[in-house]
């Protein structure tokens, strides 16, 4: 790529956004301000900057591998550093934007490089735009920075837990430092926070994402998030829109469809989005690809050429009638993931794109793949679609060119043009410094610890779990890794010995033991493809899916045993809280962590603010701290096995 002078470069960025968009100033924010973007680009600009699309894998010296041979396997080459190929994809289409996941980013210098590299490709274009980066960082399963450099927090249903007491306090500290973090690695926009409302224990998307199952305690929370993170000069994102938490499918696996009324649809998915956009402004919304037939029932040709109801995705009703005209929203609407199967199921992608610009959205969200050379014809012949759709008068291209000035404004509000002016030395320094702030971890520690909950009140005689007497202590976890983590908390806080048990033979070694306490640690449902990045992640994870009743039941004969002889028993629920009614009975203790993540420390242990939380409550005679944000009883706990384990964006 050519490299001209990043300052004069940054100059170009604000000039030209300023021309085409026809607005303020560089460097300030005119949220209310009009726009003309008519007049300096063509119509496949237009569309191309109203497209953003992932760069997780690329192999340009591959071709695809041929559908249903054996032993081809699909590119999983990490773009780390911006290949030719895709640089002159960005700067010869003018596309709006990128977005990145945890396989782009290595360290924060080499995340700072790939991101300059990305601004680059885009002021090399006609327009000279700059580019919309966008990164899932909502903190607890979503977290896509690395854990080991920048300070990762409990998600969204720890901080409900701490409402309480706290009130939006963890909301609005958690989101200023992931938007300083974000903002020096050179993100200007994240899609977080989740306002979705979950109410629906057998969620498999959402489940602990959201941050409590009451309405005004998600719009609170989010209202702080969404402020702090913009405070801060990072783009929020409200989603997933019009409410994603009465679902048993996950969109990235099916179609959802909500079967609320319309009293029950505004009182408890649309409240938070209402009131989030009218006390935050947030800077976009993210669509969800599910059916709501009490917001509409408007239908669809799919693929097939069958007649179905339009998700929320492709619904004019719901995005531009009920978003923009009953709730006054004025900012970008984006959609989910257009690659999630619930949208692709049953559109192609140029149908997809088409139908969501009608349908109000102002960006279109990986509607393609590109990982191999040969499929970068896709985008052009994506874009040539638009394009023959705004000429056949299929879309509005007055519609159009208000959406553009949609996305202009964003991009004149938060592209830091400071931070393209930077030489790359003093970027690379900058950001370093700002993941290396000791009071981040601080807040994740005091997080982790607020958010501690005792799902059912403990039995009296069982706090402390762990005191001076305590010889021996048993944690029996999923896997070798969550148990390693308590050994190493639990050190520091105890003399105690701990022993890791294996779940194939843990109601053996827990019968013939003479430990003091068993501690049980569950994760459900297991690692889905939201944490891990997407579709792409799907078979892995199913590689992964273990029986889940079969190990319940080892949970349960682990507990019924280590309860005959007498020791103290432990149920943490590190994910899904509602599971623990399964094991009302058997356990003296109940505990919601929310998060079970952990990373390797410089000393090359494995170590995470959860699991220090979790020691020094096992030690401690008070009580937790936190209260619990979601309703858990046994008719719950009895579902939550049947929710699938796969989740994006």
């Amino acid at each position: 790529m050519r490299v001209e002078s990043v300052l004069s470069k940054a100059v170009k960025f604000c000039s030209v956004m300023v021309i085409a968009a026809g607005i303020g100033g560089c460097g300030e924010s005119h949220p209310g301000a009009s726009a003309d973007t008519g007049k300096a680009l063509d119509l496949p600009q237009k569309v191309a900057q109203k497209l953003m699309l992932d760069i997780r894998y690329f192999c340009p010296d591959r071709q695809r591998p041929a559908a249903g041979k054996a032993g081809n396997r699909q590119c999983n080459n990490p773009v780390t550093e911006l290949p030719l190929e895709l640089a002159s994809m960005i700067r010869d289409t003018d596309l709006g934007g990128i977005i990145l996941f945890a396989d782009n980013l290595e360290n924060s210098a080499q995340i700072v490089r790939l991101n300059r590299a990305l601004q680059q490709a885009a002021a090399e274009s006609r327009s000279g735009l700059p580019l919309l980066i966008g990164i899932d960082q909502e903190g607890g399963r979503v977290n896509r920075l690395p854990r080991d450099e920048a300070a990762a927090f409990a998600g969204n249903m720890a901080i409900g837990a701490t409402y309480a007491r706290e009130g939006d306090r963890f909301a609005s500290a958690t989101a200023v430092v992931m938007a300083d973090q974000l903002r020096a690695l050179g993100f200007n926009v994240n899609f977080a926070p989740t306002l979705d409302v979950n109410s629906n224990p057998d969620n498999p998307v959402i489940n602990v994402r959201s941050y409590s199952e009451k309405p005004q305690v998600v719009a609170d929370l989010g209202s702080a998030s969404v402020a702090a993170f913009q405070r801060r000069g990072v783009a929020a994102t409200v989603k997933h829109f019009p409410g994603h938490g009465d679902t048993s499918v996950d969109s990235h696996t099916g179609l959802p469809r909500v079967e609320r009324s319309l009293e029950q649809a505004r009182a408890v998915d649309l409240l938070p989005f209402q009131q989030v956009i009218l006390n935050a402004q947030p800077a976009l919304t993210m669509t969800a690809h599910i059916q709501y037939p009490a917001l509409d029932t408007t239908t669809l040709t799919s693929r097939s050429g069958e007649q179905m109801l339009a998700p929320a995705t492709l619904s004019r009703k719901i995005l531009s009638g009920i978003l923009r005209e009953e709730m006054g929203y004025q900012g970008v609407i984006v959609t989910d993931s257009l690659n999630m199967a619930g949208i692709s199921d049953y559109f192609t992608p140029e149908e997809a794109v088409v139908n969501t610009f009608a349908a109000g959205a102002d960006i279109a969200l990986m509607p393609i793949k590109i990982r191999y050379p040969e499929d970068l014809v896709q985008l052009d012949r994506l874009i040539g679609r638009v394009v023959s759709a705004v000429e056949a008068g299929e879309l509005s291209l007055d519609e159009l060119d208000v959406s553009l000035a949609r996305v202009q404004r964003l991009k004149q509000t938060y592209i830091d043009n400071q931070w393209v002016r930077l030489e790359e030395g003093e970027a690379v320094d900058s950001a370093a410094a700002v993941l290396a702030t000791d009071e981040h971890r601080v807040l994740a520690d005091n997080l982790a610890s607020a958010a501690l909950t005792h799902i059912f009140t403990p039995r009296a005689s069982a706090l402390p779990v762990i005191d001076g007497k305590t010889q021996q202590v048993q944690v029996l976890a999923p896997n070798r890794a969550i148990g390693e983590a308590f050994s190493i908390a639990l050190a520091q806080v105890s003399d105690a010995k701990v022993s890791v048990l294996s779940p194939l033979r843990a109601a053996d070694e827990v019968s013939q033991s003479d430990a003091d306490i068993l501690i049980v640690a569950s994760i459900v449902p297991g690692e889905s493809a939201v944490e891990l990045g997407g579709m792409e992640d799907l078979p892995t994870l199913q590689e992964r899916i273990v029986d889940q009743e079969a190990l319940y039941e080892i949970y349960r004969q682990s507990l019924s045993a280590a309860s005959a002889r007498g020791a103290k028993t432990v149920f943490i629920s590190m994910r899904s809280p509602y599971e623990a009614a399964r094991f009302k009975a058997l356990a003296d203790v109940h505990l919601a962590s929310f998060d079970y993540k952990a990373f390797i420390g410089p000393d090359r242990t494995l170590e995470g603010p959860i699991y220090r939380a979790l020691a020094n409550a096992l030690v401690s005679s008070e009580p937790a701290s936190g209260q619990m944000p979601v309703t858990v009883s046994v008719s719950d706990a009895l579902h939550a096995s049947n929710a699938s384990a796969s989740d994006e964006s």
